[in-house]
């Protein structure tokens, strides 16, 4: 929280404290809705509630949709059935679809049946996609005329619509089955003839998603044609609604911090919530079990057949804990890299070839750097040349086995059809840990005599 709405919120406990509600009403009703929301979070449960409904009710729903979801959710718990209903009425289609499936059955029915029956059908339909999808993401509310309207009949029903739909950026030229037949921007329709027909400035070839298409290949296609919404259609071509960019920048954040707990062989905490303890240590566990197995049996076994070599030369143990540590920071770079670009959509042999080449020369030009100056170090601590040059050079090629080792995961899973992120940081360090124990030991059998 920023220091003015520190101050707010400051300014509306006293107020509440003084029992002065209207003017602490009228103080967050001045608000944007974003920053209403953030003030009202931070109050006693029973304060945030009596505010939220005194507010005007089209602003009371902006601020409820605008609230982080777990306490959106807490909220809407503590409303009478009746006044979150009248909230949910005046919020985006697809915002109050998102709420209600996240409210209890019980309440989500008594809701329901407080809408008129079509609206309750829309949402029992949108209710049925996964929150991850088009169709979970996807608003009805969009803008549709025929192709024989002109461009002057298309301004005024806009005019005539434009309070009771959330967003418009393009117009969508349908037939009267509802099916897609072409889009129109909204600067296209402006600076035509106002007696041109939309049918002859229409683009036919329109980029669509389907209904139960993931929601970061949503994404993808919203980035990757620089659209400011994408519509939905079925496999009739019959329009469904429209996912627009504002859904999918939360998309991004989502994916992001997805692709971060899997990588840490973790969950996000969603997940972990409906779950419970034990379902959370069921999913990470493995990871760790097998993580400690290799170690146990494949590290601590080479340390044991190579345990003259270090009786031989004790200062080898010291280095030990350098080199799996930057091997395996290497290791998790290049791969992180290597599974965005993939995950993106770069073609595999493109970003093998790309990537894979960027990361192992970065990875030769780094590990002979650092190798040299841990190489000095151990010279400037009068230990034998051996000893230097093992290190340094087993460094050297650590690093750069570890961009190879980092590149070579997300790529071989994207060649079996997998998704290239799901890549687990315990499996890649341990795999690291391993394979950098054993250069060094090789390489340290070869230049110190036992």
């Amino acid at each position: 929280m920023d220091e003015r709405n520190k101050v707010i919120l400051d300014t509306v406990r006293d107020m509440l404290s003084r029992g002065d509600l209207q003017q602490a009403v009228t103080t967050v009703g001045d608000l944007h809705a974003a920053d209403s929301a953030e003030v009202l979070s931070r109050l006693a449960s029973e304060d945030e509630v009596e505010i939220l409904v005194s507010l005007d009710v089209a602003f009371a729903a902006r601020v409820l949709f605008e609230m982080e979801e777990p306490h959106q959710v807490e909220v809407a718990a503590r409303l009478r059935t009746g006044e979150l209903h009248e909230l949910l009425e005046r919020m985006p289609v697809d915002e109050a679809v998102d709420l209600l499936g996240d409210v209890p059955v019980a309440m989500r029915a008594r809701l329901l049946k407080l809408f008129g029956r079509e609206d309750a059908v829309e949402l029992q339909e949108l209710l049925a996609y996964e929150d991850d999808t088009a169709g979970g993401l996807m608003t009805t509310d969009y803008f549709a005329v025929s192709q024989d309207a002109t461009a002057e009949e298309t301004i005024e029903q806009l005019r005539g619509v434009s309070p009771e739909i959330e967003t418009i950026y393009y117009v969508y030229v349908a037939s009267q089955e509802g099916l897609l037949e072409g889009v129109l921007s909204l600067r296209e329709l402006i600076i035509s003839p106002p007696d041109r027909r939309v049918g002859d400035l229409v683009s036919r070839g329109v980029i669509s998603v389907q209904p139960r298409q993931d929601q970061e290949e949503v994404a993808e296609v919203i980035s990757k044609y620089d659209l400011l919404a994408v519509p939905v259609v079925d496999d009739k071509n019959k329009m469904l609604g429209i996912v627009t960019v504002d859904d999918v920048m939360d998309v991004f954040g989502d994916e992001a911090e997805e692709d971060i707990m899997r990588f840490a062989g973790a969950t996000g905490l969603e997940e972990e919530s409906r779950g419970g303890l034990f379902a959370g240590l069921g999913r990470r566990l493995p990871w760790f079990i097998a993580a400690v197995i290799v170690e146990v049996l494949v590290a601590g076994g080479l340390l044991k057949l190579y345990s003259p070599l270090f009786a031989k030369s004790l200062v080898l143990v010291f280095f030990i804990p350098l080199l799996v540590t930057m091997g395996g920071n290497i290791a998790v770079q290049s791969s992180t890299i290597m599974g965005r670009w993939l995950s993106a959509g770069t073609p595999l042999k493109r970003a093998t070839l790309g990537a894979v080449t960027g990361e192992v020369a970065w990875g030769v030009m780094v590990g002979l750097f650092t190798g040299g100056v841990v190489a000095a170090i151990a010279f400037a601590f009068h230990q034998p040349a051996s000893v230097g040059i093992t290190v340094g050079l087993t460094l050297a090629l650590t690093v750069i086995a570890a961009a190879l080792v980092g590149c070579a995961f997300p790529v071989t899973l994207k060649a079996m059809h997998r998704d290239p992120g799901a890549i687990s940081g315990p499996l890649l360090g341990t795999t690291m840990d391993v394979l950098s124990l054993a250069i060094y030991l090789a390489i340290g059998t070869l230049l110190i005599r036992i």
